[in-house]
């Protein structure tokens, strides 16, 4: 539903309230290059898009949370907000809201937590990969906001609350970077956005003037919850693992100081590498294109439980070891392929950028195994 009184008015339908709502509003978006690089710490180049997520809400002086939905097939739900509020059921939708409302609290150190009506409405497509989930986390965040009477850029700065929110959104159980929450918030019209992180850095980059960015709907629907969360968790744990074992061989290389907490350290941390030195230390970190748990355990001097408990959690290990050299591949050539965009952006060159896209999608598909045909 986005008219705006039309909420509002379906809001007074739903709660009995003759009191007028406040309403707010966050955009969807969609990945223009820059996959699965975010929670790695490399840049990433979104863009927001028109359809969006609307909350038409009012306070309640009780401490309870009643959402509801102008579509039916969300339930309606209760809770209590709280400084620690329990969370529902794996892939429960309220989860979202409860993820935003419990970082707030925690940040503003909220001692009497507001209760809330919320009507929710979505123009965003779920599940199709157009980040209608952290929409959802941000307006109930700037609808919380509101309620606390805490104003954004005076009392919390807009990149301060992507990155808030994006560490909130891990309640849900995804374990995903902070691309969604950052252009979420900082997006703004006729323009990309690159992304940096650890510090969160954002440049608006203008998009091209004569040409249109064409989304399509592949209906293949992208699910948060049971064994596709588990996938979806998958890239982010092997990262990981990636980034112990290059750790190890840096500190072979350079010594024990040198410490890299994910990979995108090897390019801004103390090392400061170039493509190609990360090249070459990705080869030599990786000479095969698969490895065992029993290998990757003994790179590391540790057990393979160790790992897990570390790493992996219960990912499952696929027969022939798991395709590690081929994962960090992706993230060297994507990082380079980001900027190469953001240059293409800036020059007005649609034919490189068009370029750097298959290339972008080649590599989820061949390297990273996050596509479909």
């Amino acid at each position: 539903m986005s008219d705006t009184n039309g909420l509002k008015s379906a809001f007074c339908q739903a709660f009995g309230s003759g009191a007028e709502p406040f309403v707010s509003r966050a955009p969807g978006r969609v990945n223009i290059i820059g996959e699965h690089t975010d929670y790695n710490g490399l840049p990433v180049l979104p863009m927001t898009i028109g359809e969006d997520i609307r909350i038409a809400f009012c306070e309640r002086s009780d401490g309870i949370v009643r959402m509801r939905d102008t579509d039916d097939s969300f339930p309606a739900v209760e809770f209590k907000n709280s400084a620690q509020i329990p969370p529902s059921s794996p892939g429960a939708w309220e989860n979202y809201c409860k993820a935003a409302f419990q970082a707030l609290n925690e940040h503003f150190k909220v001692r009497r937590c507001s209760g809330m009506d919320m009507l929710v409405s979505g123009s965003t497509p779920i599940s199709a990969g157009l980040s209608s989930s952290s929409a959802l986390v941000v307006a109930c965040a700037l609808a919380y906001l509101r309620v606390l009477n805490r104003d954004i850029e005076k009392d919390i700065s807009r990149l301060r609350l992507a990155g808030l929110l994006a560490e909130a959104e891990h309640y849900v159980g995804t374990k995903g970077g902070g691309m969604d929450q950052a252009i979420i918030l900082l997006g703004a019209e006729n323009c990309a956005c690159k992304i940096d992180f650890f510090p969160l850095r954002v440049e608006r980059v203008p998009l091209l003037q004569e040409h249109a960015i064409v989304v399509c709907n592949s209906l293949v629907k992208a699910q948060k919850t049971g064994e596709a969360l588990h996938r979806y968790n998958a890239g982010p744990r092997l990262c990981q693992l990636i980034c112990a074992l290059v750790s190890k061989r840096v500190q072979d290389e350079f010594g024990d100081e040198i410490k890299i907490g994910r990979l995108g350290d090897l390019w801004a941390g103390h090392l400061c590498l170039t493509h190609g030195e990360v090249e070459d230390l990705f080869a030599k970190t990786f000479p095969r294109e698969t490895m065992s748990l029993v290998e990757a355990a003994r790179r590391l001097g540790v057990s393979t439980q160790e790992i897990r408990d570390r790493w992996l959690g219960d990912l499952k290990g696929p027969e022939g070891g798991f395709a590690l050299k081929k994962r960090a591949r992706h993230q060297l050539t994507e990082y380079k392929r980001v900027e190469s965009a953001r240059d293409a952006l800036l020059a007005g060159d649609a034919s490189e950028l068009g370029w750097l896209m298959n290339a972008s999608h080649a590599s989820c598909a061949g390297d990273y195994d996050v596509s479909c045909p």
